[in-house]
């Protein structure tokens, strides 16, 4: 009906913002997502769709109706091939409904399921629901799970068992570094106690990789798998309430499949929420003005109290910093003079050294000479009596060579008449075996049996020869190769021990590795020492690191580290940037600061949470150029290190960190921080605030005025501290280690190669030389044996062959004999090898012991020559060193006299010092006792000694001034003057400090609490006024969105069928009507009623609507159960026609057709597969079960 379809072209703006549960909305593009388009004009409900009028309407042509339509480009695959992530592979039941094993794998594409009734179609809609989350109701096929385990397997059944197996490539894919390219859902259904009932991930392997709900939600989430939604999954329950539902409960059914209806109930939820925290506030901003004019008055009564006991203190400490200017200037020139006489001492140390060097060598007598000379003649006898043990132990090693040379001699020439032997030995045998072949040659047939028992001898003492040739090098084989094994255990031992020895120092560096990293803290494991909520809100942020715009810093806590050596500043500085920032995150841009507090909202975050902080651009580049820390004191800049430029500039910005010292103490702070001029205060440089330690007690200077806060809160710390610099030498030390202990394992290895290798050559051998004795053995029986039988027999040979036999034998006896000399001379040149070697040890001690014997005659020459040379020019030098002694001496002494002078001047300035500084300490404890107790003077203070012992006075220690001594005297004077004024001027004897503490104190805990619920509140509501508006908004033009083409989409599935249509959406009294026209060339068929059209009618008409509502769904599969069992022939062929083609070019979604009706007109193709199920086995008894059929 083209005169009811719109024909100009909608642009409504779909914003893909994740809405509340975070799943995805909108459509994506071939080359990304659709970036969001949000309205800044207008009401929410400019672009509502008003419904159409109810009136016939004036066709237009066919041609112009698929010139504007949606389907024209709608369903084209974005990325050009099937979908990757989110479809069904294969669906697996046991034991499940009317199915005893059944296993379904489907296409990507179209998948029909046909059967008759009862034989399981539904079984596999209902086993799809229950293993991606729906529970038992939602299938309308049980109340619980377990009313669907397979009841014909009788009482003996465990449960049942599903599986779902999910693709999961592509980008969409969940976890793919975890599951891989598919993920199998198991669900199990135990029947008995204590089984099993749950769900199982499993990854492409079959291997389990969870149970818990959560990442099956996850996961469904992130596939936007929706099995309760009724168009994604539509089961006949469904089917049959669409069908017969009124308009009011279609449009109920388009809102819960679109997921409108959840996301309107939940801004109302929140605008109720936003109307209360408002009457809260309004209630409380009321009556907070009245709490604030009171606090502010029993602040100002309470102080006046401890102003005059503070500058009574005050004036103290300037007495007490005055006597130690005094006694500092004293000490510096203290200073001056001794370090004047250390160098005067010095000086003449060092001129005595010289003196007595010179007369030392001036001094050298004529017996030192002769010392000398006498120790030259030692050395030179002890050398020539090493050249002859050297040339002894040459001869010696030559001696004891000789008959190690003699025997290798003697081995040569046995081995010489050992190949001679083994040449006649075999010479002999050949003529025998020519004798005996003779033999055979001349008996003939007649003395087979001679000859056979002779050509056995001969083959046997062949055999014989050759086994007694091989057993030698054999023995000798067994001999090498055991030597070669003793001599590879000590190696192996020493290897073994030296690889055991790394393997210890290995182990205690990465001890010291593990050690300093724990002490450096930070990191992603930490996150939570900063809030409980960083981690979460930091996965979220690394999760959705493509969607910023700009650079995003955050936790700021886990960019920070304490410098290395500055750890005692560590809390104090953690608490000059202020605990509440070490959770915050930083953004460059309006765009990233809104997506960072919808981040914020799905962690949860409370508005004291990782709060946001957003800095320009360029700041982002390079850190800010500060100031270097003032001399004698530290800055936060210099004591933490910010890895982070970001990071940097918003702590120098927000926190101010380049304007705050750390300071060891207040006095100390105060005294290279603190200027006064006329009265009033500054502080030199830069600085704004100083910390002091150890409590983190802050003063500072406003208009003039030293304002100092204590802080009664404990510090913590939660910075961990640079280690990098250790860390790195440690694993620097690793390396090498453990390429050492790499070395070491190679070499053991290789010793134990050599050594495995020499003992299985040991084994083969010695088991090689049993076998050949053996063997011998057995063939000297059997020679004996056929020799005895030989002499038995009548038949004699014509030829003698015992000259022969004896010659073997003589041949055979001589060598042995040769071999049995040969290893006689090897073992004795083993056993004289160890003394030859001794001696050649000693003859290399004896060399070496003789070199050293001519370096130190070199030296004694040496200090001859010098005696001689320059005896009149060191006499001379010698009188002018003791000329410079004396001068050095008198000064000396005249500068320890003016020492002695300043030290008793110093020691009377101290003691001054110390005894005021006593009054001071005893004044100021006065003071904190009576700030302790609030203020109140305690009993019996005052009754404290103020006369100090010694042991008090040394007890002090010396204080370092601040100013100089006129400074401190003009400091006194100027103090003394205020107190005397402000003494005139007041009279507080009247009012009672305690009460008007305790009422302060009280009002301000008051006013704190409201103050913080109204920021509270404020804060709230703001949040939640833009939040809930922005999502109206969004709503408003997602509705009409999907109205709009749901109503096109309509349309033109009708027009498949020859007919038109129209979606009538009533959004302000939330009903849904059709109106179809039946041809669309006949305006007169149009009806408003379709009560009015067929069975068939309707039906198409319903499942058109259906397809229309699901083209707004994302979902990678959608299942439609016995939709076609109201369409006649002619509507249901052409509604499968529709239904095939559609699904064939939204070829990145998968279908799921489940039907009863014939199928035999669709071919299947790589696209479009058909699952036949058997049919149920019915039941014949009279009075048994029937298959009935439910009238909708």
């Amino acid at each position: 009906m083209p005169s009811i379809r719109r024909d100009k072209e909608t642009n409504l703006n779909m914003d893909e913002e994740e809405i509340d549960d975070g799943r995805k909305r909108g459509r994506r593009e071939h080359d990304g997502d659709v970036e969001p388009e949000d309205d800044d004009d207008g009401d929410y409900n400019d672009n509502i769709s008003s419904p159409p009028p109810n009136k016939k309407k004036k066709k237009k042509s066919s041609d112009n109706a698929a010139e504007h339509s949606p389907m024209n480009d709608r369903h084209i695959n974005p990325t050009g091939k099937p979908a990757e992530a989110g479809i069904i592979q294969e669906v697996y039941v046991e034991n499940f409904m009317c199915h005893r094993k059944l296993s379904v794998k489907l296409c990507r594409n179209v998948n029909f399921i046909h059967g008759q009734n009862g034989s399981g179609k539904s079984a596999i809609l209902a086993a799809i629901q229950v293993c991606l989350g729906a529970g038992a109701r939602r299938t309308h096929r049980a109340r619980n799970l377990k009313d669907l385990v397979r009841k014909e397997a009788g009482a003996d059944c465990s449960g049942a068992k599903l599986r779902v197996t999910l693709l999961n490539k592509g980008s969409d894919g969940f976890m793919p570094e975890v599951y891989g390219d598919t993920i199998t859902v198991e669900r199990c259904i135990s029947m008995r106690s204590g089984g099993f009932n749950g769900y199982k991930l499993l990854d492409q392997n079959g291997k389990e990789q969870s149970r818990k709900k959560a990442d099956l939600d996850a996961m469904l989430d992130q596939l936007n798998i929706q099995v309760e939604n009724p168009v994604a999954v539509l089961d006949q329950e469904e089917a049959k309430k669409f069908l017969t539902g009124k308009a009011e409960d279609k449009y109920a059914f388009f809102t819960k499949a679109t997921e409108l209806e959840r996301l309107d109930r939940c801004y109302a939820n929140i605008h109720d929420n936003i109307m209360e925290q408002q009457d809260v506030k309004r209630r409380a901003r009321e009556g907070i003005q009245g709490f604030i004019d009171n606090t502010m008055k029993l602040k100002k009564e309470w102080e006046q109290f401890n102003e005059i006991d503070e500058m009574e203190v005050e004036l103290q400490r300037c007495r007490a910093e005055g006597a130690w200017a005094v006694y500092k200037e004293m000490q510096e020139k203290l200073d001056v003079d001794m370090r004047e006489a250390q160098k005067f001492s010095k000086s003449l140390e060092k001129r005595r050294v010289e003196l007595a060097n010179y007369e030392a060598k001036l001094n050298v007598t004529d017996d030192e000479e002769i010392a000398l000379k006498n120790q030259l003649e030692d050395l030179t006898e002890e050398a020539r009596l090493a050249t002859e043990a050297k040339r002894k132990l040459e001869q010696d090693l030559k001696i004891a060579e000789n008959p190690i040379k003699a025997k290798e001699r003697d081995i040569k020439i046995l081995r010489t008449e050992i190949k001679t032997a083994e040449k006649k030995l075999k010479s002999a045998r050949r003529r025998l075996d020519q004798a005996r072949q003779d033999i055979i040659e001349n008996q003939g047939n007649a003395a087979e049996e001679e000859r056979t028992r002779t050509r056995k001898i001969a083959e046997t003492e062949s055999d014989l020869a050759r086994a007694k040739e091989r057993v030698a090098s054999v023995k000798e084989q067994v001999r090498k190769f055991l030597r070669e094994y003793e001599d590879l255990e000590d190696p192996r031992r020493n290897a073994n021990e030296a690889q055991n020895g790394t393997e210890r120092q290995l182990n205690a560096v990465q001890q010291k590795i593990r050690s300093l990293q724990s002490e450096a803290g930070g990191g992603n494991n930490t996150l939570a020492m900063f809030g409980p909520k960083c981690k979460p809100m930091y996965d979220l942020v690394q999760k959705y690191s493509r969607k910023f715009k700009g650079p995003v810093a955050g936790p700021v806590g886990m960019y920070l580290k304490i410098v290395n050596g500055k750890e005692q500043y560590a809390k104090i500085a953690e608490f000059a940037i202020g605990g509440g920032n070490l959770d915050r995150f930083i953004v460059t841009n309006q765009d990233d600061l809104k997506l960072m507090d919808r981040l914020r909202k799905e962690v949860g975050c409370s508005p004291r949470d990782c709060a946001i902080y957003m800095i320009s651009p360029r700041s982002t580049q390079e850190k800010y150029n500060t100031p270097a820390p003032p001399d004698g004191v530290e800055t936060v800049t210099s004591v933490v290190s910010v890895e982070n430029a970001m990071v940097f500039n918003f702590l120098v910005d927000f926190c101010k960190i380049d304007e705050s010292a750390l300071a060891d103490s207040k006095e100390s702070s105060e005294a290279k921080l603190l200027s006064e001029n006329n009265g009033k205060y500054s502080i030199r440089g830069k600085v704004k605030k100083v910390f002091c330690l150890p409590a983190g007690d802050l003063w500072q200077v406003n208009k003039g005025l030293l304002n100092i806060v204590s802080n009664d809160r404990p510090l913590k710390q939660t910075i961990g501290v640079d280690r990098s610099a250790a860390i790195d030498s440690a694993k620097h030390e690793l390396n090498a280690i453990q390429k050492e202990l790499d070395r070491n394992k190679r070499e053991v290895k290789a010793i134990g190669d050599q050594s495995n290798r020499a003992k299985r050559e040991w084994n083969v051998h010695k088991k090689e030389n049993e076998a050949l004795t053996t063997k011998i053995t057995k063939m000297e029986q059997l020679l004996e044996e056929l020799k005895e039988q030989a002499e038995a027999s009548e038949e004699v040979p014509t030829i003698d062959t015992t000259e022969f036999e004896n010659d073997i034998t003589v041949a055979e006896e001589e060598l042995d004999d040769l071999k049995k000399k040969e290893i006689t001379i090897s073992q004795d040149i083993e056993s004289l090898q160890p003394g030859v070697e001794e001696l050649k040890e000693k003859l290399d001690e004896t060399a070496t012991r003789n070199g050293k014997i001519l370096d130190d005659m070199d030296k004694v020459e040496a200090g001859l020559e010098d005696i001689v040379k320059g005896q009149n020019r060191r006499q001379e030098v010698v009188e002018k060193c003791k000329a410079k002694v004396r001068e050095r001496e008198q000064a000396l002494i005249q500068q320890e006299e003016i020492v002695a002078e300043a030290k008793e001047t110093v020691a009377n300035a101290l003691l001054a010092a110390r005894k005021v500084q006593f009054a001071t300490n005893r004044q100021e404890k006065r003071l904190e006792e009576k700030e302790a107790n609030g203020g109140i003077a305690v009993d019996g203070v005052d009754d404290m000694n103020d006369e100090p012992s010694e042991q008090d006075l040394e007890a002090i220690d010396i204080v370092e001034p601040r100013h100089d001594l006129k400074r401190c005297q003009a400091r006194v004077a100027s103090r003394e003057k205020k107190i005397e004024n402000e003494k005139m001027r007041r009279n507080l004897s009247e009012v009672d400090p305690a009460v008007a503490r305790d009422k302060y104190l009280r009002a301000k805990k008051a006013l704190d609490s409201k103050m913080e619920q109204i920021e509270a509140i404020e804060q709230n509501v703001k949040m939640l006024l833009h939040d809930v508006k922005e999502r109206k908004k969004r709503w408003v033009a997602f509705r009409a969105h999907i109205a709009e083409m749901t109503n096109l989409s309509f349309d033109e599935f009708l027009q498949k069928k020859k007919s038109a249509g129209q979606v009538e959406f009533d959004h302000d009294h939330g009903r849904l009507n059709l109106i179809v026209q039946k041809d669309n060339t006949d305006e007169s068929t149009q009806t408003n009623d379709v009560k009015a059209l067929s069975g068939g009618e309707r039906s198409f008409a319903t499942l058109s609507l259906l397809l229309a509502i699901g083209e707004s769904l994302e979902t990678p599969f959608r299942v439609m159960d016995e939709f076609d069992v109201f369409l006649d022939p002619v509507a249901r062929k052409l509604a499968l026609n529709t239904l095939i083609k559609i699904s064939k070019e939204m070829e990145h979604r998968q279908f799921i057709f489940i039907t009863p009706q014939d199928l035999s007109n669709i071919e299947t193709d790589p696209k479009l597969r058909i699952f036949h199920l058997k049919p149920p086995v019915r039941s014949s008894m009279v009075g048994g079960p029937q298959q009935q059929t439910l009238n909708f």
